[in-house]
């Protein structure tokens, strides 16, 4: 990510565009579908932003001071509502330097999805998911899904255009330059950016080559197959030859595409979490070329010298080793327990969304499951960790262990410091520590309708062999 932040003061400038003005329907879906997701401070910013914007589409220039002043924030507090923005793709930031005026700003706000592009939106759905939970879920779908009339019995009788309308197709002609500028007036540039899940340790190119090699085409959404493609490859470890062998059974004979869900119900028959699933291959130091076994003890080696304990080096390695998926069900089954669909589902998310390594999304499911105590993983907490170590570049399972254990002497320290205060009676400055540390999400109790409710859905995920 580019953090042009460093270089942002109240003094600075910034000028806000948007293409064309939202419509009464899209500020319902922000408010409704959007603003659960990021917050009320993201809320607030991109609203304050679009006041600001002229009919010409571009605001006039403005200090960040102002902006601080209309929203009674810190320009830390601005900062991260305006990244939440960026990551859900309704803002676009750029920069210019300027000999006088220094760094320039320039805020372009996004529309938001139609209600129909939202709800097919995988990831997008399942971040709504996480943040309301599915008794909200379940109401705003109901409020915003399409209501389709029965017309059993009805004849239309509806008049045609031209039989109400004079229009004379010899216009389109005459017209025809005038038309096309209007038209490409509307026409946007800019390629639609999907929340992506792109992992270059797949090969691509090579999985195509396979698949076209067999005269298999793929479907007509490529992006949103591919995006399918690395978060599986990312969950089970599916390697390119694997995944051409479930595409070569997963086909439409006809046309030659293939058939996407068909494709993920073979994965996930293959890779049911009551069956025997492969594991990825120890991960290799790229500056010496080892065997297996010496990659094994060079790794060991080097966690030692660095003064991680037995125990420690253990984890890590285990959590190398592993797919998030199944180091899940390896840490439940050893307790005797079992990984729910909704499990299930968080893990895809974070894989797919938080930019964490499976090595480190494997240590922060052993601090909730392990060290943390909670019997199952609650959206709600596990994104308030996963979050907080994606911006503090988290990117090791050592570099996790160590964060958690810092975090953890931070909180002793302050708890000390809070008797010492109590006692002599002076103030002792206290570093804020992530929400996540000392307040796990408790288990709520659901009602009998409720708890009759997810057995269902447990079954019914069960029974399709988790196809969903």
């Amino acid at each position: 990510m580019k953090n042009n932040w460093k270089e942002v003061q109240p003094k600075s400038i910034f000028q806000v565009a948007v293409s064309f003005p939202l419509s009464d329907q899209e500020q319902d879906i922000l408010a409704l579908l959007y603003q659960p997701i990021i917050g009320a401070n993201a809320f607030s910013l991109y609203m304050t932003l679009l006041s600001e914007v002229a009919h010409t589409g571009v605001s006039e220039s403005l200090f960040h001071a102002d902006l601080i002043t209309m929203m009674d924030k810190s320009i830390k507090e601005i900062q991260q509502a305006r990244l939440k923005l960026e990551g859900i793709g309704l803002l676009d930031t750029f920069v210019k330097s300027d000999a006088e005026l220094g760094t320039i700003f320039l805020y372009r706000l996004n529309h938001p999805e139609t209600i129909e592009r939202f709800f097919k939106d995988e990831v997008l759905t399942l971040t709504l998911l996480n943040s309301v939970g599915q008794r909200k879920l379940d109401k705003l779908f109901e409020r915003l899904k399409p209501k389709f009339i029965q017309l059993t019995g009805y004849e239309e009788i509806s008049a045609n255009f031209k039989d109400v309308y004079l229009f004379r197709e010899e216009q389109i002609v005459a017209q025809n330059d005038q038309l096309q500028q209007i038209e490409a007036a509307f026409n946007d540039a800019r390629p639609r950016k999907k929340l992506s899940a792109v992992d270059e340790s797949f090969d691509w190119a090579y999985f195509v080559q396979g698949i076209e090699r067999l005269g298999i085409k793929l479907p007509n959404d490529h992006e949103g197959f591919k995006e399918e493609v690395y978060i599986f490859h990312n969950l089970f470890g599916i390697t390119e030859i694997d995944m051409i062998d479930f595409c070569s059974k997963s086909f439409d004979y006809y046309s030659g595409e293939i058939d996407v869900k068909d494709f993920e119900r073979g994965i996930y028959r293959t890779y049911d979490p009551d069956k025997q699933q492969r594991k990825s291959e120890v991960l290799r130091s790229e500056r010496a070329k080892l065997s297996d076994a010496d990659q094994q003890t060079y790794r060991y080696n080097s966690l030692k010298m660095n003064g991680f304990s037995e125990m420690d080096i253990q984890m890590i390695m285990d959590s190398e080793k592993n797919y998030p998926l199944n180091y899940l069900e390896a840490l439940k089954s050893g307790k005797g327990g079992y990984t729910t669909p909704q499990e299930r589902s968080l893990v895809k998310y974070l894989v797919s969304k938080s930019g964490l390594p499976n090595s480190v999304i494997n240590i922060l499911i052993n601090y909730v499951y392990n060290i943390q105590k909670q019997p199952t993983l609650k959206a709600e907490y596990v994104n308030r960790i996963a979050n907080e170590w994606a911006q503090s570049g988290i990117t090791s399972p050592e570099k996790a262990i160590e964060h958690v254990r810092e975090i953890a002497q931070k909180s002793k320290n302050q708890t000390q410091n809070k008797s010492r205060y109590s006692q002599n009676g002076r103030p002792i400055r206290q570093e804020t520590l992530p929400d996540w540390v000392e307040n796990p999400v408790e288990e709520q109790k659901l009602s009998k309708e409720e708890q009759a409710k997810l057995d269902k859905e447990i079954q019914d995920f069960l029974s399709k062999g988790g196809d969903r």
